[in-house]
């Protein structure tokens, strides 16, 4: 997918172990395993929702203003809104991971202020203002002009006149996986707790899953699913 995927993986996580070991070999056993399951799910996020969704709006701007049918234009918005969150929580996670593993606790004021939620007070209501916010500024810089950026915007609330590039790019947009991936990744954002949450009270069952969306996300990284 991203080539810092790969550094995480080959290159942070052996340092991180091995400093680990030089600095404190006996961590707290509960620690570590806590550990170990937030960077299973931190790197189970980015390889499954903030990559591809990412991709997705990306394709959606390459695809030109030419191309933008309504349902395009809001695939791509909250394909963007989606991994920027997503990005944001799988750093806090990832961050949290290591330092457990490594012994290091990661205080709650920190890994908050990565995720968001020290802005936000956990409230969706409070969040999505801010995502909203930060998913405009993205898509105006990766737009080619301001006026690009303003139709792709304007295409949200006013369809425009379909073309046969619309109904081409509509038919990539819906296909595949991205439809599945959109409706994994609202699932998510709506249904789920933080990591944090999930992982404050130990169990078997939760580092089941954990381990489950680890090998699951490094399987579609090696069989090259997710997008380039």
């Amino acid at each position: 997918m991203f080539p810092t995927t790969h550094h995480l993986l080959f290159v942070l996580l052996p340092l991180a172990l091995a400093a680990r070991m030089a600095l404190k070999p006996r961590p707290a056993t509960l620690d570590v395993a806590q550990g170990v399951m937030r960077f299973c799910l931190g790197m189970g996020k980015w390889v499954l929702l903030v990559g591809p969704l990412w991709h997705l709006s990306g394709m959606v701007m390459l695809g030109g203003t030419e191309s933008l049918s309504k349902g395009v234009a809001w695939m791509g918005f909250l394909a963007r809104l989606l991994s920027l969150h997503f990005a944001f929580t799988s750093a806090g996670d990832l961050i949290a991971g290591l330092g457990g593993m490594m012994g290091v606790k990661i205080e709650d004021k920190v890994q908050s202020l990565i995720d968001l939620r020290f802005l936000t007070h956990g409230k969706l209501i409070r969040l999505l203002p801010l995502l909203i916010l930060l998913t405009v500024l993205s898509l105006s810089a990766d737009a080619v002009t301001w006026g690009d950026a303003w139709l792709h915007l304007r295409a949200l609330f006013t369809p425009p006149v379909k073309t046969i590039a619309t109904v081409f790019q509509e038919a990539r947009v819906w296909s595949d996986y991205h439809t599945i991936t959109m409706v994994a990744a609202l699932a998510c954002f709506l249904g789920l707790p933080y990591s944090r949450d999930f992982l404050r009270t130990p169990a078997f069952w939760k580092g089941a899953i954990c381990l489950g969306v680890f090998f699951f996300a490094m399987a579609l990284l090696w069989t090259h699913s997710p997008p380039a």
